[in-house]
């Protein structure tokens, strides 16, 4: 096996291996990123949710119900 040619197959395997983990560090920083978006989304929606739950209660209070003793009554 010529050396030259063992040589320049290691030095573009180490080139390859080092793209390839900066890529690797990259996509980990974006996932990190959207794992992070996804969990304040999360605690928005949570947050919403709750609130709105409280909104729909109020609706059916003035009719001595709460909103489940509606369905239960109109649905079932």
């Amino acid at each position: 096996m010529n050396p030259n040619n063992n040589k320049n197959f290691n030095d573009e395997a180490l080139r390859i291996n080092r793209q390839l983990k900066r890529d690797n560090d990259a996509l980990k920083e974006e996932i990190k990123s959207l794992w992070a978006d996804i969990s304040e989304l999360e605690q928005k929606l949570a947050w919403h949710t709750d609130n709105d739950a409280h909104l729909v209660e109020d609706e059916y209070a003035d009719k001595g119900m709460s909103r489940s003793d509606f369905i239960d009554k109109e649905y079932t």
